[in-house]
């Protein structure tokens, strides 16, 4: 497995599953190694076994959404052109039967997330377009940007830019034969996911219509507009379907009006991890009151366990859906790092683990009946299958294997599972990724990977970087430390106001028990990670000399300076007892930046120059901190990327990114030369 195999995967993204289960459109997602850009177009699979063909030909078709009768197929375009007006992702219809797209949008700012109504004669869905200035013909457009106003703590966010006031997301109609599209909602407060009701009167969407959210509990509430609303509305026309007190994230109305969602009912004491659960609401709007259908149980729902290989920029939710007896709940069960399609009864049953523990699901959605299921599922040997499954005869259909002959001709090594026991005896899961053709008798160099999050797990998903550092001789080791999810809710909120603490400990203890197999060489150790995985990096070297060479990738290292400058708000209360301008030292003492003079191992920061997310002062704070110190530091910056240039960024930095990473480590561990970084020949132990 090499950096540059990355450019020849592809992914299946957004399963949609038709009505009557036996077909699946996808968002197919590959890599234009010419053009250095992603192409994502509308493919069809069926449960016939044939190969999946070409619906669309892109180059920027995705979200594609099935008709109630399953003849037309609504999907979104984005066309190549350098005005970004005419660049806009359209709404469009495509027959089944034969024949070619029709667009039904041409709005300055576009369309997206389209929603049939049950009878198939309109299309709901969702435009940030403002006509009062979009087609204002007095409306020059200035030759330069203009200053922002900014008026609002969270003002920017990463990988989407500046939001624009003057463009929040709203909800629109049109009828699915063509004509004028029609707003429905207006004003500040963006929406999103439109779905109609189930008797066509209404149209759902998911809304945080507070003046100033930004500092409490996530309150998302479902509402309800006016299908044959005459004028757009910001108000009284709006119906509260359901409301708790905490966010509503997700939702499906059943045929007899109940409504499956997953979110949670927040304590007034805030978490900082907080769980995800199954909630039922019932009776007449507005339901104020939900039932929280997985109370009993200790893990999430509809979450993803971590992976590099999700399919980039294709989208997707997760499958919710009532089962077809009325008395059960279809979801997906996140428990140790491990991702599952799950029966829930809506009387406190069992839940019941419909798929096994060696597979994540990444996306999904269920057929009208709540029998079918379109999954993509990956392993870590296998990068996302597109899948079939029926909840009636329990049968998994693999309908589509996107890089199976690249991967077995790449020769994988194995991947352990191990659980160990950490300093105060807590049961820790990780996994080894061995190098091909693995010899336990022989002394190999460790490379050990941390993630982010932190509240997120690893697991079983398929990881190109740790196959790529595995195929260059490197045992790669990574694990779940306390506050990762999949675990439990005490597990995950341990680390509460101890962030970073005891999670280090943790990885050492996984260090040690791979120690303990007698084939790493100790004195040929690194340590990498990103976001929350960088500040566990950067905490890891102040902490302990044992870790040859080190490298943080879009870090976190002074906490003072992350809360005023980040794109979210969520860490206070929820991470530090109170904002730095009231304790400043609480923020100190959990900061890699307040003992820069520990450290002395070897740092690679690799950062981006428009992460919004840990911005990228946080990594100049590292390298510029150590070279002050004349310690062997290089920093690597990508322009023109983000937070997500591991998982989705610019195809060839992707590459490069990998390849720094491994050239870093084969300096320091593998006594290789690294001219371009002008660093001190490795001073290596004499190894046997």
């Amino acid at each position: 497995m090499r950096a540059e195999d990355l450019l020849s995967f592809e992914w299946a993204a957004d399963p949609q599953i038709s009505p009557d289960g036996m077909r699946v459109a996808f968002t197919r997602v590959h890599m234009d190694r010419e053009a250095d850009e992603y192409r994502t177009s509308i493919w069809l699979a069926e449960a016939g076994g044939a190969a999946p063909r070409p619906l669309t030909g892109g180059p920027y078709d995705a979200q594609p959404r099935w008709s109630p009768d399953g003849a037309r197929l609504a999907f979104v375009r984005r066309r190549e052109a350098k005005d970004k007006e005419e660049a806009a992702p359209q709404l469009c219809v495509l027959p089944m039967d034969g024949g070619e797209a029709v667009t039904l949008t041409s709005l300055a700012k576009g369309a997206g997330s389209p929603a049939w109504s049950p009878d198939g004669r309109r299309i709901a869905f969702l435009s940030t377009a403002n006509p009062a200035l979009d087609d204002d013909p007095e409306r020059k457009k200035p030759k330069h940007e203009p200053g922002r106003v900014v008026t609002k703590p969270v003002f920017r966010w990463n990988n989407e830019g500046f939001i624009d006031a003057d463009h929040p997301a709203h909800l629109w109609v049109i009828d699915a034969a063509g004509g004028a599209p029609r707003r429905l909602t207006h004003g500040e407060h963006p929406v999103q996911a439109p779905a109609w009701s189930r008797d066509g009167r209404w149209i759902f969407f998911l809304a945080d219509r507070r003046a100033e959210p930004w500092f409490e509990h996530d309150e998302q509430k479902l509402y309800a507009v006016a299908a044959d609303l005459a004028a757009p509305t910001d108000g009284a026309e709006l119906k509260v379907v359901a409301a708790i007190h905490g966010p509503i994230m997700a939702f499906h109305e059943g045929a007899d009006g109940r409504i499956l969602a997953t979110g949670d009912i927040r304590p007034e004491r805030f978490r900082s991890c907080d769980p995800v659960r199954l909630l039922l609401f019932e009776g007449e709007w507005p339901r104020s009151a939900a039932r929280a259908l997985t109370e009993h149980v200790d893990f999430d729902f509809n979450e993803t366990v971590s992976g590099d290989q999700h399919a980039p920029r294709g989208g997707g939710g997760m499958p919710l859906a009532f089962a077809a007896d009325g008395r059960h709940a279809h979801a997906v069960i996140v428990r140790h790092g491990a991702a599952r399609l799950a029966r829930v009864p809506l009387d406190g049953a069992p839940v019941e683990e419909l798929t096994g523990a060696d597979r994540e699901i990444s996306a999904g959605s269920a057929s009208a009946d709540g029998r079918r299921f379109a999954l993509v599922m990956g392993a870590v040997d296998a990068t996302g299958d597109l899948c079939l499954y029926d909840a009636d005869t329990r049968a998994l259909h693999v309908l589509w294997r996107p890089n199976a002959d690249l991967l077995a001709a790449a020769n994988l090594g194995e991947v352990e599972e191990l659980w160990y026991d950490s300093f105060d005896g807590r049961k820790i899961q990780g996994w080894i990724v061995k190098p091909p053709g693995f010899d336990p008798k022989r002394k190999y160099p460790l490379v050990l990977q941390v993630h982010g999050g932190p509240h997120v797990p690893y697991g079983v998903a398929f990881f190109h970087e740790f196959r790529v550092l595995a195929a260059a001789g490197y045992v790669v080791l990574y694990t779940n430390p306390r506050g990762s999810t999949s675990y439990g809710l005490e597990f995950g909120n341990i680390i509460q106001y101890r962030y970073p603490g005891d999670d280090y400990r943790d990885l050492m203890a996984g260090v040690d028990a791979v120690l303990a197999r007698g084939y790493v060489d100790e004195s040929r150790m690194g340590v990498t990670g990103g976001s929350g995985g960088g500040l566990l990096t950067n905490w890891t070297i102040v902490q302990t000399n044992r870790f040859a060479a080190a490298l943080t990738q879009r870090c976190v290292s002074d906490w003072v300076s992350m809360w005023y400058s980040t794109d979210f708000t969520l860490f206070t209360p929820g991470w530090f007892r109170k904002a730095p301008f009231e304790d400043v030292l609480e923020f100190l003492e959990r900061s890699p930046m307040h003992y820069l003079a520990k450290i002395e191992t070897p740092l690679m920061v690799i950062h981006s120059e428009e992460d919004w997310r840990t911005p990228i002062g946080q990594g100049e704070i590292m390298f510029r901190g150590l070279k002050a110190q004349h310690k062997p530091a290089v920093m690597v910056r990508f322009p023109g990327e983000n937070h997500e240039l591991s998982r989705s960024g610019t195809p060839s930095r992707r590459v490069q990114r990998i390849g720094h990473i491994v050239k870093w480590f084969d300096h320091w561990l593998m006594d290789k030369p690294a001219e371009e970084y002008r660093v001190p020949a490795a001073a290596r132990p004499q190894r046997v």
